[in-house]
């Protein structure tokens, strides 16, 4: 760049925006070339026409990432300029900028590049993130094994992305639980049951996904915890497949079903439950969350398990009512299976 233009920016620097600093530190950059300046000068266009501060440190941050930034500058300065362009709002596209190279920096190697295709997607949700939020989404991220767990993490929370930032990172909480306890198949059963489209009318599509991701709290820090709240969510999810006013009533119940039961009883409880559900429908959730615990608490895994199997096996063979029958045991062969005896 000649000497002409290079003053020109300095000058622009000192009479009108610090924003123009930047582009004088990324001549600094031996890896930058036309494409990064370029989508640095559009960076710096949303700066300078909006009120946007660069005060509390932004600026050093911002200008230390594009001088020192290595080979992968090309990719991720027009991720930061698209993502500005979605935000659409002066308090949010500061957010992107007070953020950006610190989330860049916290992400793996691994996770880097579906954060930034993440970002663009939920920039105009930023400001419904709760604090940290970003960084949340980032450490489900850095927990997945594989590109493919990335993948599949980054896909659910964009299925989400015209939500709000509470859903969305509900989203990625329950991917992340999934993907650990090798339940990846509930990451598509939950983006069909609880579609976007039906969250516009719904309140209760919209309440579920962090009513499922407080379920975690319930499961406990136990060895099993994971599986118990991937369990749970799955079982809710089965549930929201036909009924999503159901589903939420589910999951804000389940939490007092399995406090009633100990950690180590908590999933075989879950496991029928599911069973229950699969075989006989949700006409029997009132008996899952209600009776089922105190019957596993009472006649202990092995009596209980038997009974629902039982009810179950009834369900698919006799219909969901002769099921519901056995539950309730209005008949002397129910009585007769019942593990009170």
């Amino acid at each position: 760049m000649t000497e002409i233009a290079t003053e020109h920016v300095r000058e622009l620097a000192a009479q009108k925006s610090e924003a123009y600093e930047l582009l004088l530190a990324l001549e600094e950059n031996p890896f930058a070339d036309e494409s990064c300046f370029r989508s640095l000068a559009q960076i710096v266009d949303w700066i300078v026409s909006n009120p946007i501060s660069l005060e509390g440190g932004t600026l050093d941050e911002l200008r230390g990432f594009v001088r020192s930034e290595p080979e992968d500058l090309p990719s991720t300065l027009p991720v930061l300029a698209l993502a500005l362009s979605e935000a659409a709002n002066p308090g949010r596209m500061q957010m992107l900028l007070a953020g950006y190279a610190r989330w860049l920096r916290a992400a793996s190697n691994t996770a880097r590049p579906y954060l930034l295709g993440i970002l663009p997607n939920i920039a105009a949700n930023l400001d419904d993130l709760r604090e940290g939020g970003v960084e949340e989404l980032i450490a489900c991220l850095n927990a997945c094994a594989s590109e493919e767990d990335c993948e599949i993490l980054a896909g659910c929370v964009g299925r989400y992305q015209e939500t709000s930032g509470s859903i969305l990172l509900a989203a990625a909480q329950i991917a992340g639980v999934a993907i650990r306890t090798d339940s990846r198949a509930l990451v598509e059963k939950l983006m069909i049951a609880v579609a976007p489209e039906a969250m516009l009318d719904s309140k209760a599509a919209r309440e579920l996904l962090p009513a499922l991701a407080r379920l975690k709290a319930a499961a406990g820090e136990s060895a099993v915890g994971e599986f118990v709240w991937s369990a749970a969510v799955g079982l809710c999810v089965t549930v929201a497949a036909n009924n999503h006013s159901s589903a939420l009533h589910l999951a804000r119940h389940l939490a007092e079903a399995l406090a009633a039961l100990p950690a180590k009883r908590q999933l075989i409880y879950l496991n029928s439950f599911q069973c229950l559900i699969d075989a006989a429908g949700i006409s029997l959730l009132g008996y899952g969350t209600k009776r089922l615990p105190a019957l596993f608490q009472e006649a202990g895994d092995e009596l209980a398990s038997q009974f629902v199997a039982q009810g179950a096996a009834i369900a698919r063979r006799y219909g969901r009512v002769a099921a519901a029958e056995f539950f309730e045991q209005r008949s002397g062969a129910s009585r007769e299976a019942s593990p009170y005896r």
